[in-house]
């Protein structure tokens, strides 16, 4: 070391030693200007300091001046509120506190405390744990408490889930439960954490919401007279197979579809759109899934064109076809039906229009109780299942439509679901 540097830095520990007399410091042993060196404050604190951190700021410890640098000295108006506010706190929540000679690790003197709650739980406390996180007393002290009304808040949140989901337990842990969702998606809640808690929403499940936003692509694309043929949810900026009313296919793109269908010119949509008029029902081996499939579905004018996209992809078999409804009226025949399966508990097989073969009843159950309880809607002849018929025609071995006129309408009692006046003939699509 220099002559010259040793000069200064005596010096600055000339300063340090006159700064510890001012503030009634006795300075024990040391190392130097940024060592630490042992120091007593004038109330008997003992703690370590730098006397580069003293000499090097004119407010050295980040203290105003006249307060002082002692860290317990200067906290000490605040360890006293805080033990008042503790006592207080205790006294209103039936919490024992026994003094103790230990303080706590924050460094501002606060005497930790045995305590032990009303509901037996024993823990240790001090005034610094009177305040919340915004600086105003705690609501309950108990830590096990807190604990307890968090854990229980968690699972109050997953049997309302539950309720509103139709979602079941499959396992129960002291800290959470194993949920399995309606559509059979697995999830594990957990009520020992805040953000664990707040994911426990009637929206937890992933898949299921991806669902929701694929119900919602379908819903959009009608409205443009295009039908989505896709069976899944990709992603909102990927294209999605889909055909429009003029039958061409194309890749539709959730966040692009204003657009509608490229191929056809622009302006042909909106009130140029073919109402969807036409309700129906089909059923077959689905060649997408390899299972026994029912789709309800609407379309538009005859609505060979869906029928034969349907024809090919396996359902084959027609069981309802009405024609000519008024506007918007399939479309709430349509929302009725998938509503009341919903409501039965039946899952889509895929997409969310198809369905396994056994809701084929309710399908036809539920379509027949909307028509009959609307009011202003004649009678109009519609497809039937050929097994239904009076005079029963073989369906067709091949993925044909079937396709069956009635001369007279078909009549659905609500009361016993006797079909009357059915004259039949059948013709099969080529």
């Amino acid at each position: 070391m220099s002559e010259e540097a040793a000069i200064h830095i005596s010096a600055l520990m000339d300063l340090f030693r006159r700064a510890c007399q001012e503030q009634g410091w006795t300075i024990g042993s040391g190392y130097g200007l940024i060592g630490w060196t042992e120091v007593t404050c004038s109330e008997g604190h003992e703690f370590s300091v730098r006397a580069w951190d003293a000499v090097s700021s004119s407010n050295p410890f980040g203290r105003k001046p006249g307060e002082p640098w002692c860290k317990k000295c200067h906290a000490a108006g605040w360890v006293a509120e805080s033990l008042t506010l503790l006592k207080s706190v205790a006294a209103s929540q039936g919490v024992e506190l026994t003094e103790t000679d230990e303080r706590d690790e924050s460094g501002d003197g606060h005497i930790v405390f045995a305590a032990k709650c009303s509901k037996g739980h024993h823990f240790k406390t001090s005034g610094a744990n009177a305040w919340n996180w915004h600086g105003k007393p705690v609501e309950v002290l108990c830590p096990g408490c807190v604990k307890d009304a968090e854990f229980a808040e968690g699972f109050a949140k997953i049997d309302a889930v539950i309720r509103e989901t139709r979602s079941v337990v499959v396992k129960q842990y002291r800290n959470g439960a194993d949920v399995r969702c309606r559509r059979g998606h697995l999830h594990t809640f957990r009520v020992d954490d805040y953000q664990e808690r707040q994911a426990i929403r009637p929206d937890f499940c992933g898949e299921c919401s991806r669902l929701g936003k694929f119900q919602e692509l379908v819903d959009k694309a009608k409205d443009l007279g295009i039908t989505v043929l896709e069976s899944q949810w990709i992603a909102a900026s990927r294209p999605h197979q889909a055909v429009c009313f003029a039958g061409h296919e194309f890749g539709l793109v959730p966040n692009k579809m204003k657009r509608g269908c490229p191929e056809c010119p622009r302006g042909m949509y909106g009130r140029a759109v073919p109402p969807h008029d036409v309700y129906y029902v089909v059923s077959g081996l689905d060649a997408t899934t390899g299972k026994e499939t029912v789709k309800p579905g609407i379309s538009s004018g005859s609505g060979y064109n869906r029928l034969r996209q349907h024809a090919d992809d396996g359902l084959a078999v027609q069981h309802l076809r009405i024609q000519g409804m008024p506007a918007g009226m399939a479309r709430e025949l349509e929302r009725f039906v998938l509503t009341g399966l919903d409501q039965e508990g039946w899952l889509s097989t895929r997409g969310v229009e198809y369905f396994p073969a056994a809701a084929l009843q309710d399908v036809m159950e539920l379509a027949c109780e909307w028509y009959t309880d609307q009011q202003g809607l004649a009678p109009r002849p519609f497809v039937v299942d050929a097994e239904d018929v009076l005079d029963p025609v073989e369906a067709p071995t091949t993925l044909a439509v079937l396709d069956i006129d009635a001369d007279v309408a078909v009549v659905f009692d609500s009361q016993d679901g006797a079909r009357i006046g059915l004259h039949t003939h059948a013709t099969e699509v080529a």
